[in-house]
């Protein structure tokens, strides 16, 4: 079937009382309306129309119109949007129902475009006629890629059964093409000059025959030097970590024998908690303390303490 669309949530719209005051001047009539596109499409759907489908009716009962409230035209997703007239730019973005949407205030009442993928103009926005605005899809509630266009008069008759729209068919009638790329001047191509050709320049000196170059070392003699060499950084860096864990061991059994000086009698599991090392540690500086004389190990097991 073809595409429906609904109608603009009556929160968002601009409505003016329908009682215009004494003396107020005649509102402007509509004048000639640009279609908004390029070129020509079908519409699909016209104003007033039913909808076959019976879902679709009772979605017009619960918006409360009688048919259909505006033109949907047969735009492929990504075709320009254009707007009808000049105006400044009231609403854009997501519409609920309308997809994105773009609202624009003109002289004469207002006009909205419906499902947009895009938008390219902004709220307060300033428009002129035929001015590209977006570009067409399938936003919102439809049935396939297609543009809704409705219009309202200046104080709308919002119980006319359409919520104030009014048919746009007999307003729009000036088709716009779509402008031309402008045209790249042309650049003329250089002219290449011929450079002449200089001879070289001669050395007024003789040049030196090329010196003999070293015999480049075999791939065993290459190999048999990087093993040594990575045998001494070997060595070297084992030299140097048994040298640190030396000078960490003396730290140790330093700060124990200072701890046996302050408390006068220690035990292992002092020692474990002073340096939060393991038991077996904790016994080998021990042993080293004694072993050297600077401590007297009296007891066994558990039972043994060291003294100062």
């Amino acid at each position: 079937m073809s595409p429906v669309t609904e109608p603009e949530n009556p929160d968002n719209q601009t409505v003016q009382g329908t009682t215009a005051p004494q003396n107020q001047p005649t509102p402007p009539a509509i004048p000639v309306l640009a279609y908004p596109f390029y070129a020509e499409f079908p519409v699909l759907f016209g104003f007033g129309s039913q909808p076959d489908n019976e879902a679709i009716k009772k979605k017009y009962q619960e918006w409360g119109i009688v048919g259909h409230n505006g033109l949907d035209f047969g735009l492929p997703s990504g075709t320009d949007v254009l707007a009808c007239d000049d105006g400044v730019v009231t609403q854009v973005g997501d519409n609920g129902d309308f997809g994105i949407s773009i609202t624009i205030k003109h002289s004469w009442g207002s006009s909205i475009y419906c499902h947009l993928q895009s938008f390219g103009v902004l709220v307060n926005d300033i428009v002129t006629k035929a001015q590209a605005i977006g570009l067409s899809d399938a936003t919102g509630f439809v049935t396939g890629p297609h543009l809704h266009f409705g219009m309202q008069p200046n104080n709308p008759d919002v119980n006319n059964g359409y919520l104030g729209y009014i048919d746009p068919s007999p307003y729009l009638s000036q088709h716009t093409d779509k402008p031309l790329p402008s045209p790249q001047p042309i650049q003329p191509e250089p002219v290449i000059q011929p450079q002449p050709v200089t001879p070289p320049i001669q050395p007024d000196v003789p040049v030196s025959p090329i010196s003999p170059q070293p015999p480049q070392p075999s791939q065993e003699e290459i190999e048999k030097q990087a093993t040594a060499m990575f045998d001494a950084r070997r060595k070297e860096n084992s030299v140097k970590g048994n040298d640190a864990k030396k000078k960490k061991r003396e730290e140790s059994i330093s700060k124990i024998f200072s701890f046996a000086q302050e408390k006068k009698k220690i035990t292992n599991e002092q020692v474990r908690d002073l340096l939060h090392i393991s038991q077996s540690t904790a016994t080998d500086y021990l042993s080293a303390l004694v072993s050297r004389g600077m401590l007297k190990m009296e007891g066994k097991g558990k039972a043994t303490v060291y003294l100062f």
